[in-house]
């Protein structure tokens, strides 16, 4: 499912581009029960999603979770809402070196592909939608910590050994009882 306003999904204008809200409108075209996997802030999403309707939730695969927002996190989201008023193209640049490891940034073939698909994406996203996501994202942020112990769904955590933009992701998944960690190693 793509969420608010990212592919061909609508974007209507306002408030609603939060976990909270992406879980809702998730739960809403689940039909029966699911295996959910959620990255980045999707993971909080997931997340949201089986505190919240734990019936409809199988199984969670959270991908580089962010569930905190760090000083770094903030700051780079604003030059990132910044930098896409720009256009996709500059902005897919701006994120390469934050999204990828040292490893796949020194394949230029490589990286060049991963350029031409985050722009591809990027292209179908608004400005404004990643605006609303990030002031989303900040006012959730961490608002969850204290409930992860609830979570009664097998789930599997799998973090990017070299993340900068979500280093802490293991520790904040920590409390959620028989979760597996794997960090991936070479990975950002």
């Amino acid at each position: 499912m793509n969420p608010r306003g990212v592919g061909g999904s609508d974007a209507p204008t306002g408030d609603g581009y939060d976990p909270t809200t992406i879980a809702a409108d998730a739960a809403a075209v689940l039909q029966e029960p699911a295996h959910v996997i959620g990255a980045s802030m999707g993971a909080a999403a997931a997340v949201e999603l089986a505190l919240r309707h734990p019936q409809l939730v199988r199984s969670l695969t959270l991908i580089t979770p962010a569930l905190r927002a760090t000083p770094r996190l903030r700051a780079v989201l604003q030059a990132w809402c910044a930098v896409a008023t720009a256009g996709p193209e500059l902005l897919a640049k701006t994120l390469l070196p934050w999204l990828f490891s040292e490893k796949t940034l020194a394949n230029e073939r490589t990286r060049e592909r991963n350029r031409r698909g985050l722009t591809t994406i990027l292209s179908r996203t608004a400005a404004e939608v990643l605006e609303r996501y990030a002031a989303g994202f900040d006012a959730w942020a961490g608002s969850r910590d204290e409930d992860l112990a609830d979570l009664e769904v097998a789930t599997l955590v799998l973090v990017a050994a070299g993340d900068l933009l979500v280093p802490d992701a293991a520790s904040s998944t920590s409390t959620i009882s028989g979760a597996t960690v794997i960090a991936v190693p070479e990975s950002g």
